[in-house]
């Protein structure tokens, strides 16, 4: 093994990781704090304008595009990653997946792209994929109860509740309706809300005595609400999947952070925002 090789495996060792592999990239100024992160794709040229990042650990500029409900659970861990690499700093877009895919089509040079959009990852994977795609995170619809209550225990005892649920336009109200379809469950709304929030609300209140919503957002409401798991919404959980896409410029940056979003670390961190492990 290498001098390289052994730097880089003693990394990934401390941080639990696999080594990363692929193409030595050039290495760039010493670390600097995250900043806010780039709005226009003229300020993502600019970030790269400075060339990959050098050879050895991860360094330089990685550029991310991410589906806008992570916001806070990458806020928690990109410091994680840019301490664990001091070379490196992390910088994020977020959005919606098909606009982050257009964009990525097109050419910008985007070295990880989030997202739980199926068709937005296909797109981007059949066109600019450098690598395997790497599941990081699902996100489930669940039962919202009351955490001291007993009602409901599985998906059947909805029948007869008083249920919130999301409108039908919204992710949370699609994926609610999509789960209970295929636990053959009719429900019939005591509720229908613009928003999980607002129908997660009525069951706080004691309005309702349950509400659908994605395990993310019962999270998110507060420690007053417990999540009930059904089976059916499992299978048809949200993926949260990384791609690292051609146009990227920082290879050995993008690598690191797809292994670091499966370390550990980082399975914590999206469990505390609801997520279950890939």
């Amino acid at each position: 093994m290498t001098p390289r090789s052994l730097t880089l495996a003693a990394v990934a060792v401390t941080l639990g990781l696999p080594a990363c592999s692929g193409p030595a990239a050039p290495l760039a100024s010493a670390p600097a704090p995250a900043s806010a992160p780039p709005s226009t794709p003229a300020a993502h040229h600019h970030q790269h304008s400075a060339g990959p990042p050098p050879s050895g650990a991860p360094a330089g500029v990685v550029v991310v595009h991410a589906a806008d409900p992570l916001r806070d659970t990458l806020t928690r861990l990109v410091p994680k990653f840019e301490e664990a690499f001091p070379g490196a700093r992390v910088t994020v877009e977020y959005g919606a997946g098909l606009e982050h895919a257009q964009h990525i089509l097109h050419g910008m040079p985007v070295d990880v792209f989030l997202s739980a959009d199926e068709a937005a990852t296909g797109m981007v994977t059949a066109a600019h994929d450098r690598g395997t795609p790497a599941v990081v995170a699902r996100n489930p619809i669940v039962i919202a109860q009351p955490r001291t209550g007993d009602r409901i225990g599985a998906i059947g005892d909805l029948r007869g509740a008083k249920v919130a649920l999301c409108a039908e336009a919204t992710p949370c109200g699609r994926a609610s309706r999509a789960a209970l379809a295929a636990a053959a469950v009719d429900v019939r709304p005591a509720s229908v809300e613009p928003d999980a929030a607002t129908a997660l609300a009525r069951v706080s209140s004691g309005a309702a005595d349950a509400a659908l919503a994605y395990r993310t957002e019962v999270v998110a409401a507060g420690r007053d609400l417990r999540a009930v798991d059904f089976e059916q919404a499992v299978r048809l959980a949200d993926v949260y999947t990384a791609v690292r896409p051609s146009t990227g410029v920082n290879t050995v940056g993008a690598d690191a952070l797809v292994s670091f979003l499966s370390s550990a670390l980082a399975r914590h961190i999206f469990a505390d925002a609801g997520l279950s492990p890939a």
